[in-house]
């Protein structure tokens, strides 16, 4: 498998690839290793999976908005229940060093380059 990045033409490649298959049919221009019906038929199965593709992201960013709301709403309610157990039991150590399981981690100090220290 390639290591290579996929190439994705814009997204007015539809039309450009339409408009150069009327203009070929237009003018009767044929080029070797390239028929016009190929062409043609190229065209058409971009638009058909132009379309799937565009109802296929659409379909997944909907259902990210609606995971992200939801997701929202159970970690309000999961972090409500921390603090309140927090407050709660902020005297006893032993449920306390428990409750340090759901602390956020946190962040690793970043290397300082010889460059910056000086």
């Amino acid at each position: 498998m390639s290591k290579r990045k996929t190439y994705y033409p814009s997204k007015e490649f539809d039309d450009r690839l339409n408009n150069l298959v009327r203009m070929l049919a237009d003018k009767g221009l044929t080029f070797p290793g390239v028929s016009a019906g190929q062409l043609a038929a190229d065209a058409e199965a971009q638009r058909e999976e132009r379309a799937e593709h565009d109802a296929a992201r659409r379909s997944y960013l909907a259902l990210h908005e609606t995971f992200g709301l939801a997701q929202l709403a159970r970690y309000q309610r999961f972090m409500a229940v921390l603090e309140a157990m927090r407050g709660i039991f902020r005297e006893d150590k032993a449920v306390m060093a428990e409750l340090d399981e759901f602390s956020r981690a946190t962040p690793r100090s970043r290397k300082v380059s010889e460059e910056e220290a000086a």
